[in-house]
């Protein structure tokens, strides 16, 4: 299987975002720079992509 088409695909279509494609470089079934032709976008691993800390929260919250 031609990993690399058929992800290019489904992002061309609409059938994968962004983030659904990175994960396919976390798979080992595309590399980084594949990702970048797909995308557009440069691929930064997850403990590059924020600086952020959490509460452990969901984010959902009640609206009364």
């Amino acid at each position: 299987m031609d990993w690399f088409k058929c992800i290019e695909n489904c992002f061309k279509w609409g059938c994968y975002t962004s983030d659904d494609v990175r994960k396919f470089v976390g798979y080992e079934k595309i590399t980084a720079e594949q990702f970048k032709k797909i995308t557009g976008e440069d691929y930064v691993t997850p403990s590059e992509g924020t600086s952020e800390t959490t509460d452990g929260s969901t984010g959902y919250h009640q609206v009364s």
